[in-house]
Order: C-alpha cells, then structure tokens, then sequence
C-alpha cells in the first residue's frame, strides 16, 4: 500500500505532469509512445532510488508499475493509471482527479519530464529498454 506521503507525491507528480502549458518549441519533440524503464524521480529537489516501468499508449492512455525509495523511508509501490496530452515539448498528464504540466527534454534513448514549477522542480528520468 502506498503511503500518504508517497500518494501526496505522486498527486503533485500527475499534477504537474497534467496542465502543460507554454509556447511551442522548434526543436524536435521526442514521442512518449511506447514503453521505457524508470530510472529517476525527484521530489524537491530529493532523488529517490526508481525501479519499473511507464507504458505510454496511442490511446493517450499511461500505466506505471514500480517503485520509489526516498532517504530514510520505506519503498513505495507504484501502480497508476492515467491519461496524457501531449504537444511538442509539453505533457499533461492526468489520474483521477490530479493532472500536472511538465516539459520533455529529450538525451538520446533518455527523456526527463520536468514539472513546470518554480526550482527545485521534481523530475521523472525514463529510458528506452
């Protein structure tokens, strides 16, 4: 079961990632379509150690199986299931209730979502299996 903590964090994770926002950006803009290991989280600026798996579907629909180990805290599983718009460089992801906006950027077989928020911004670290 997912602590209170973690679930705060998750929300705040798929509320950023949900209300992308911003102008459109000339630089090719990577699909999240597919499948990709999570290898990263912060949360305020506090890297947590990932494991598992988003799937991101042309149905705009997301799934994500891992989970999460901040300093001194106990592993939380992550199980979520959402939907995502995205445009260009921009992502809003959204479960249940809670969406949030990020941005892409993208590095090879590695994409970081970045919430759009003032620093330190949490950040989602995926790579291509």
């Amino acid at each position: 079961m997912i602590s209170r903590t973690s679930r705060l964090r998750v929300a705040a994770l798929v509320a950023l990632l949900a209300a992308a926002c911003g102008k459109d950006n000339t630089a090719p803009s990577p699909s999240l379509v597919g499948t990709w290991d999570l290898i990263g989280f912060t949360d305020m600026g506090v890297a947590a150690v990932t494991t598992g798996t988003w799937v991101f579907r042309t149905d705009s629909t997301f799934s994500v199986i891992g989970s999460t180990t901040f300093p001194g805290e106990p592993t939380d599983s992550l199980v979520l299931d959402g939907t995502y718009v995205q445009s260009g460089n921009n992502v809003v992801l959204t479960i249940g209730v809670e969406t949030g906006s990020w941005t892409i950027t993208a590095s090879g077989d590695q994409v970081t979502l970045t919430e759009v928020e003032p620093p330190p911004a949490n950040t989602i670290t995926l790579k291509r299996p």
